[in-house]
Formats: C-alpha cells, structure tokens, sequence
C-alpha cells in the first residue's frame, strides 16, 4: 500500500506506516464493517451493519475510553487492515467488536486461518508508545514479551470461556456457506475440549504476536529487533509455530482525526 512499508523474514514481519495514505483510507473504509462485524454480518444487506452505522458503533465504543484503552483499539484495528492486506495466506475469522458489550474483547484478539495448512492461528495486539526514554526497538521488544507472556500465561489456563468466546466470534464471523467453517469449528472445539479435560497447554497453539507501536517512524525498528526475539521464543518452544510482527505508526492522532471525520460526515 502506499505509505506502508512491509518486509517479511521466515517467521517474523515488519510494517511501517509512514503516511495514512489515500490507498490505506480506502482500505479502512472497503473493510471495516467486515473487520469490525466479520464476514458473515457485513454480508447482509441490513443498514445496521453498513459503513455509516459502524463508524457510528465504533466511535461510541471509543469516545469515552481511557487513553489506553484507545490506543489498544487503534493498534488492533490496524492490526485486522495490514493482516487483510499484506497477509494473503489468512482469514480473519474473529469480529473487533465485542457483542455482549461496548468493551474491548475478552479472550484472544484475533484468530486467524491458515486455509493451506487448515491451522488456527491465536493472535494477540499489544499496542503503546515509546514510555520513558525507551527507544522503538525498545519499546517494541516491551510489547511482543507482554503479547508472548499473556498468551503463554491464557492459553495454559484451563479457562473454557476464553474458547466459548472464541467458537462464538467465529460462528459469527464466517459465512455459512464458506468451505472451512466447520474445520475452524473443529479446531476450537478441540482446544476446547483439551480444557474441560484440564489438558490445554500453550504449547497446543499457533500464536501471531503483534506489536503495535506509535512514535515518531524516523526512528525506526530495525529487524534485528524482531528476529532475535522471534528467533529466542522458536528456540525455546513456548507454542507451536509462531510469527511475530511489528507494527510501527508514526501517532495515532491522524488515524483518530481520520474516523472522528468520518464518522461526523
């Protein structure tokens, strides 16, 4: 895209997005109710799930949020665009919004499936800004070791709820008559199972971990960053298979005054 910056190596990724171009406007405006609703709601045809009344939900879910919070909600919804865009391999299968309320989800941020080796991918956005006198390779090491430790830490919980939500985010994500619904089922109900039986191990799981950092993108993230981190956790086999990205905005005031702009048209 234009304004994006993206590089790939093996198990880990970079992206940086230098402007919020018209290219990744378009791209926040041809996707978000899909990504906010999933695929199977913004197939209807219902004014309720269209672009203007999700701006509408999402800016009310917004507004009011601690600053932390909203940057949280920011780095994730980027996290849904750049995985659209950049990684074709994946579906979406999980919504942004929560439906039992107007919070930030519980459980996994993202699942995704990998349809050419039928896996499910637990993924989880941890999203700040550069804090005190840290630098962005810093900052961002910071947030892929908090991503890796709450989801080592959730997926060893013998929790059932946190794979409920998740079988419900996908039963309403997919569409009924796509191919892979019932293996992406099958899959969660597995893991699902693995809990009840008080199994569950985090080794179990393909994981993405995402970091989300906003500062100033002239200094950037080097890819030393990342491949060292994700080369020390393949090392020690905490999961399955992982990959990592780090995601890298300049501030997230543009992306804010962008859906605030939107959202008032």
């Amino acid at each position: 895209m234009d304004g994006v910056s993206f590089k790939q190596i093996d198990q880990c990724a970079l992206c940086c997005i230098e402007t919020l171009s018209e290219e990744l406007q378009t791209a926040l405006r041809e996707n978000l109710t899909r990504i906010c609703h999933g695929v199977d709601q913004a197939s209807r045809d219902r004014v309720i799930f269209k672009y203007p009344a999700t701006l509408k939900a999402f800016w009310d879910r917004y507004t009011n949020k601690p600053e932390t919070t909203k940057t949280g909600m920011l780095g994730e919804l980027l996290a849904h665009v750049v995985i659209l865009k950049l990684f074709p391999n994946f579906d979406v299968v999980s919504p942004f919004f929560n439906m039992e309320e107007k919070s930030i989800r519980k459980g996994f941020d993202l699942l995704l499936y990998e349809s050419s080796k039928n896996n499910v991918w637990i993924t989880e956005v941890k999203s700040g800004g550069l804090g005190n006198d840290k630098t962005p390779c810093v900052a961002t090491r910071a947030l892929l070791a908090k991503a890796r430790d709450d989801l080592k830490e959730r997926l060893a919980e013998q929790e059932l709820n946190h794979w409920l939500n998740a079988i419900n985010a996908a039963q309403k994500s997919i569409q009924a008559k796509t191919d892979y619904k019932e293996s992406v089922l099958e899959i969660l109900e597995m893991e699902g199972d693995m809990v009840a039986n008080n199994s569950a191990t985090a080794s179990d799981n393909n994981v993405f971990l995402i970091s989300a950092l906003f500062s100033d993108v002239s200094r950037r993230v080097v890819d030393e960053t990342v491949s060292r981190f994700t080369e020390d956790l393949v090392g020690k086999s905490v999961f399955k298979t992982v990959l990592v990205l780090s995601l890298h905005k300049g501030t997230l005031q543009k992306l804010e005054d962008f859906l605030k702009s939107e959202a008032g048209r």
